[in-house]
């Protein structure tokens, strides 16, 4: 597993996540349990507190930023703004995942601008209106999430993204298992 780095060298914002996306039908997953946790349609923020003492979520930044090519692909709405929230989930301090939301300004200046260090997935999760489309897997190199607070890895990290919708609004959620997460148990390094 991984260890922590001290937070105190937190990456600058944004962080970015330049991968390539591909439907989860067509992902190369090297073993089942990391495909469960991948495909979980579940919150993500339930699953690590059942496993941690102390879940908490470190705000890495939210504002305006560039959306790459892929995000602006996938979410095909070129004519509304958008803002980029980035965030580590922590189990126990260590960060167990790296979280990347392309999030409309209407929501994020909205009902959603005292979000904070909150889980976005608790808002998603506990709001009815949301409907959550397919997920799309990646393989991300080490060197992507390079700027993090984690120990480096020689196997490839994996990652899910998926696009919430609600009426009109649509919300495109990444989350990236960092080593130190439970996922890459039977990975060998």
């Amino acid at each position: 597993m991984g260890a922590i780095v001290p937070l105190q060298h937190a990456p600058s914002f944004p962080v970015g996540l330049t991968v390539t996306w591909k439907p989860e039908s067509h992902a190369l997953v090297p073993n089942n349990y990391l495909r469960n946790w991948l495909l979980d349609t579940g919150s993500l923020t339930e699953r690590i507190q059942s496993h941690c003492r102390q879940f908490s979520v470190y705000r890495i930044g939210q504002g305006v930023a560039p959306l790459s090519t892929e995000e602006t692909q996938r979410l095909n709405d070129i004519d509304s703004a958008y803002e980029i929230r980035e965030v580590l989930l922590l189990a126990d301090d260590t960060p167990w995942v790296f979280a990347r939301s392309v999030v409309p300004v209407s929501l994020s200046t909205g009902e959603w601008r005292d979000l904070g260090s909150q889980p976005l997935g608790k808002l998603l999760f506990n709001d009815t209106r949301f409907t959550r489309g397919e997920f799309e897997v990646a393989e991300v190199p080490f060197s992507v999430l390079s700027s993090l607070p984690i120990t480096p890895v020689s196997h490839p990290l994996y990652g899910r993204r998926s696009l919430f919708t609600l009426e009109e609004k649509q919300i495109l959620v990444a989350e990236v298992f960092l080593p130190a997460s439970p996922v890459y148990q039977s990975v060998v390094s």
